[in-house]
């Protein structure tokens, strides 16, 4: 119970936080360009990249809007990194809603700490 009111928390943050960050990473082509870090937990990586690769599919498979979703391995260990591109808020907030909401459960037991996102802003 406790685990999964966790869980219902975290995807609501980010839900809620969805809104904030399109607006906030829109640039003056109304696209959304962001990129994130992500640490993990030593030995889960297999696991990690098994679900990020996942996401990716089904993000560029299915999701609107979307210009680029990658994820990558740092040369830090432990360390991931993505890379997204958004025709606008509307798409980069219904990916977040919906598609990124979806993994949460599988990925939240495996991280250890929210990613850090850097909001970029093309010249």
């Amino acid at each position: 119970m406790r685990r999964r009111t966790f869980l219902a928390g975290s995807a609501a943050m980010l839900a809620s936080g969805a809104e904030s960050y399109a607006q906030q990473t829109q640039d003056a082509t109304g696209e959304v360009n962001a990129f994130a870090t992500l640490r993990v937990q030593a030995g889960k990586e297999a696991e990690v990249e098994a679900i990020l690769r996942d996401l990716q599919a089904a993000t560029l498979a299915n999701d609107k809007g979307c210009l680029r979703y990658e994820w990558y391995r740092a040369s830090t260990p432990q360390t991931y990194i993505l890379l997204e591109r958004w025709a606008d808020q509307a798409a980069a907030r219904q990916h977040l809603n919906v598609t990124f909401v979806n993994v949460l459960e599988k990925l939240l037991p495996l991280v250890l700490q929210n990613p850090q996102v850097i909001r970029l802003t093309k010249l």
